[in-house]
């Protein structure tokens, strides 16, 4: 039994060695705690305000009226106005062609000289029907006086102091101026419809000479207002017939462009600008043109046309109707906008002139009636379940935040509701986005104010 007890002095040994160096290591090292990561984020303040809302078109500048000048004559040119080149501008009343006119004055003079002469037809009818009913006014006098004398030897020849003979002889004198006044009365009868075949004939001679004076005023071609020649065909000396074209011409004081546009892209806009309203593009139906000048109305909707040369010239322009078709190509809605006094350079704003055929872009825009958020397109998350944002919260961590995107504006979304003013939206959420992760926000704000310093130091 006693070699048994000895077996244990050697782990009571080691045991009384281990708790002795741990009593006398030194005092125990403390953990050592890591800092949180801070993530970088680029960040926006959210500031409601109306939104600018625009969409684009573009076409090509059209005069809004031409006019063609046509030869209404034959006869050979024998002018034609230097300002007739095609670009030259041309006032309105000047002198564009002539051609020779002396055959229409000899048939002016000619058309004259007849309606003279049917004025007269017509004065000498006056006169004979005058003069005619004078006389028989003076033969049924001496008629009444006849008679008269019929009656006083009929009478005579009753009481048997005078021979029949007289009486005889008196009624065959009665009889005479009775066929005389009657001969009167037929002619005088006549004189109305003589009177409406020479006033037939006078009126038919006021035409001939009407007609001869505006076959003179014909040979010559005036510009009846301001213009551009877009076309010119007319050399002095050639002869030329009725119907041949002679010289075109584009009014400068008002031009209109057909601006295509998407009608996706215009219903959108719409939706910003008349909130509440269904069937907006229904408006735009070759059937409801007024009606959808009344959304335009109503939504504040204007236009600019935009030359783009060696820099950006813009115009003011009225929209004045729609072109009441779709492009069957390029699916585009035709809106045509009209622009005045641009014909003409402009020496106060240096702006060239809006000639024929230039091809532009027009721009349509207005505000929508609240205040709206405005936000990058990267900063909002579209799900089937809703949209979403993420923001800086008050602790600078990351937080979510549901939104309802209203529309686009210029590739940007608008919210209409779920962002408050002040708040600090992250326009690129980090990746994975954590909630709750702390974050180091970095104002896109601050950043270009920055760079504005920066440029103005240098």
């Amino acid at each position: 039994m006693t070699w048994r007890i000895l077996l244990f002095i050697p782990a009571i040994a080691i045991g009384i060695g281990a708790f002795w160096l741990i009593n006398n290591a030194g005092p125990e090292p403390t953990t050592q705690s890591v800092a949180e990561q801070r993530i970088p984020v680029r960040t926006l303040e959210v500031a409601p305000a109306k939104v600018p809302v625009s969409v684009t078109g573009y076409g090509r500048v059209e005069p809004l009226r031409t006019w063609e000048g046509i030869s209404q004559v034959d006869g050979r040119i024998i002018a034609v106005s230097p300002s007739v080149a095609v670009g030259s501008p041309v006032r309105q009343g000047e002198l564009i062609v002539e051609v020779d006119p002396r055959d229409y004055e000899i048939a002016r003079d000619r058309a004259l000289a007849n309606l003279a002469i049917a004025e007269t037809q017509l004065a000498e009818l006056n006169a004979q029907e005058e003069n005619t009913g004078e006389q028989l006014v003076l033969e049924r006098q001496i008629e009444a006086v006849i008679q008269a004398d019929v009656d006083r030897r009929q009478a005579l020849v009753q009481s048997g102091t005078t021979a029949i003979a007289s009486l005889e002889q008196a009624q065959r004198d009665l009889i005479t101026q009775q066929r005389r006044v009657l001969d009167l009365e037929n002619a005088l009868a006549l004189y109305p419809v003589q009177r409406e075949s020479a006033e037939a004939t006078l009126a038919s001679r006021r035409v001939d000479v009407e007609e001869a004076e505006r076959n003179l005023a014909n040979t010559r071609i005036i510009a009846p207002f301001d213009g551009r020649i877009l076309e010119e065909s007319a050399s002095e000396g050639v002869y030329i017939r009725p119907g041949d074209q002679l010289v075109t011409l584009a009014g400068i004081e008002a031009i209109e462009v057909v601006a295509e546009v998407q009608p996706a892209a215009m219903a959108e806009a719409l939706e910003l600008l008349i909130p509440n309203t269904a069937d907006i593009m229904a408006r735009f139906s070759p059937f409801e043109t007024d009606a959808a000048m009344r959304a335009l109305d109503a939504a504040g909707v204007s236009a600019t046309v935009v030359l783009s040369q060696e820099v950006e010239h813009r115009y003011d322009a009225q929209i004045v109707r729609l072109d009441g078709s779709v492009d069957t190509s390029t699916g585009t809605l035709g809106i045509v906008v009209e622009v005045r006094g641009a014909g003409l350079p402009d020496p106060a704003t240096r702006r060239p002139p809006l000639t024929n055929g230039a091809f532009v872009a027009v721009e349509f825009g207005g505000l929508t009636p609240s205040a709206q958020a405005r936000v990058p397109r990267s900063a909002v998350v579209e799900t089937e379940d809703g949209a979403y944002v993420y923001v800086v919260d008050a602790d600078t961590r990351l937080q979510r935040q549901a939104v309802t995107v209203a529309g686009r504006s210029a590739g940007d979304l608008v919210i209409s509701s779920g962002l408050n003013p002040g708040d600090q939206l992250i326009v690129a959420p980090p990746e994975p986005a954590v909630l709750g992760t702390l974050l180091a926000p970095v104002s896109l704000s601050d950043s270009l104010a920055e760079r504005s310093d920066a440029s103005a130091a240098q």
